[in-house]
C-alpha cells in the first residue's frame, strides 16, 4: 500500500512552498528558489499549477504537502519528444521514510507504461549524495558531469547526470511487481 499520494497543486500548499524557499538546505542541495514572501510562493503555486507534469506529494493520511516531482520536456520533436528529466525535492522532516522512492515509481510508471517515454534523465549537485543514492536505486546509470551557471552566474555547480531507459525501467518495475 502506498503511503503517498500525487496531486496538483493547491493555492494551500504555498505556505510549504515559501517554508522551502526560505531554507537554504533546498536551494543548496536542489537549486530550489527563494520566496522571500507568501505572495512570492503563492505565485510559485500558480506556475506549478500550470506546468504539465508537475505533481505535489502528500501524504495519504492528511494531504500534506511533503515534496515535489515534475518531469520536464527535453525537446519537441524527434527522438526528444519521449524523453524527460526529472526534478524532485522532499522536506527534510519526511526524509529516510521512502516517500520519495514511492512518488518516483509513481510517476516512472506512468510514463514509461501508460505514455511510451524512452528515456528519463536527472542532473543532481555533486554534493547531493541522498539524490544519487536514490537514482541509482531506482536504475538510474551515471553517465557525464559538467558546470552549470549559478542564477546569479558568479560560480558554477557541478552537476551529474544520470539515464534511465524505459527497457530497464521495465525490467526494475517487473520485478519488484512480484
Amino acid at each position: 500500500m502506498a503511503d503517498i499520494c500525487l496531486r496538483q497543486f493547491a493555492d494551500t500548499d504555498a505556505a510549504t512552498l515559501l517554508k522551502w524557499g526560505q531554507d537554504d538546505h533546498y536551494r543548496k542541495t536542489a537549486g530550489f528558489a527563494h520566496y522571500a514572501s507568501l505572495f512570492e510562493a503563492k505565485t510559485a503555486i500558480k506556475q506549478y499549477q500550470q506546468r504539465d507534469n508537475s505533481y505535489a506529494v502528500c501524504l495519504q493520511t492528511d494531504d500534506q504537502l511533503i515534496g515535489i516531482v515534475e518531469l520536464y520536456s527535453r525537446g519537441e520533436s524527434g527522438d526528444l519528444a519521449k524523453t524527460k528529466e526529472v526534478g524532485f525535492l522532499l522536506d527534510r522532516d519526511y526524509e529516510g521514510h521512502g516517500y520519495m522512492t514511492q512518488a518516483l515509481r509513481v510517476l516512472f510508471n506512468y510514463f514509461f507504461k501508460e505514455l511510451a517515454q524512452t528515456q528519463i534523465w536527472a542532473g543532481t549537485f555533486n554534493s547531493n549524495l541522498r539524490a544519487q543514492k536514490l537514482l541509482k536505486k531506482l536504475g538510474f546509470k551515471y553517465i557525464y558531469a559538467a558546470s552549470q551557471p549559478t542564477d546569479k552566474n558568479y560560480f558554477t555547480n557541478q552537476v551529474k547526470y544520470y539515464l534511465l531507459e524505459r527497457a530497464q525501467w521495465l525490467k526494475i518495475s517487473k520485478n519488484t511487481e512480484s
